[in-house]
């Protein structure tokens, strides 16, 4: 009889893959029996990281995929490419998105904050609104908006990645209860602070180490740490939970 918790052959489509959390979740889920749609900017990346699944867990494991995830005709086209494919998508991670900048209100350009939008929150309607039906053709499946604790703890320099991520939550609620009947669950994950590049390159090592020093575990998370929740999100035991907000802290 088949685990709960067994993802085997389960069809996950995850975005911004290219490195960090989302390239941890794509080879971290290939690794648990997952076959991972890995989907990214740069044609390279996306090989890359495909490359290194098929090294680790063979064959037929990871699709490499290319798309600016706030282009609807690129992201129709990416997600028609797995229907071809593999016929079927019973997981999606909306991961891609951008950072905060630091910026104040009064020195924010209406365009940056603009942009701030579309990478975080549009493009994650966009890549839900052509990959649910695919998921609700293949008998339902989950949908994991990755949100922030920012999206409900507000601070200086982040208006708009945090008004993204409070709309990313609002998105994934209301996914919830439009789509739940058709076998559609969601949930958006604060993966708290995590120990990327990205995050290094906007925050600098030294901020990275130092912020660790005042959690009660003396570290802040690795992109490592949130393939258990989303193997678990994305297996039949955690299917009764939807429409919420996780947070995760170190």
């Amino acid at each position: 009889m088949t685990h709960p918790q067994d993802i085997s052959d389960r069809i996950v489509m995850v975005t911004g893959a290219g490195r960090g959390i989302g390239r941890a979740l794509a080879v971290g889920l290939a690794e648990l029996g997952a076959r991972v749609v890995v989907l990214t900017r740069a044609a390279a990346t996306a090989e890359q990281v495909a490359d290194e699944i098929t090294r680790r867990c063979g064959d037929d494991r990871a699709l490499p995929v290319v798309a600016d995830v706030t282009d609807e005709e690129q992201v129709a086209a990416a997600v028609d490419r797995v229907d071809r494919h593999w016929g079927r998508l019973d997981a999606l991670i909306n991961n891609a998105g951008a950072m905060a900048t630091g910026r104040p209100v009064l020195d924010m350009a209406a365009d940056e904050f603009r942009s701030m939008l579309e990478t975080n929150l549009v493009s994650a309607f966009l890549v839900t609104r052509h990959a649910a039906p695919l998921i609700i053709r293949s008998g339902g499946g989950r949908i994991v908006y990755m949100s922030s604790k920012g999206a409900v703890e507000s601070r200086a320099g982040a208006s708009a990645y945090g008004a993204s991520k409070a709309g990313m939550n609002i998105l994934s609620n209301v996914v919830h209860q439009e789509l739940a009947d058709q076998g559609i669950r969601t949930v958006a994950i604060a993966p708290g602070l995590t120990d990327t590049p990205g995050m290094r390159e906007v925050a600098g090592e030294d901020h990275v180490a130092q912020v660790a020093t005042t959690y009660p575990g003396g570290r802040v998370g690795q992109p490592e740490d949130v393939v258990g929740l989303c193997a678990y999100l994305c297996s039949d035991a955690g299917r009764h939970l939807s429409g919420t907000f996780v947070m995760l802290r170190p």
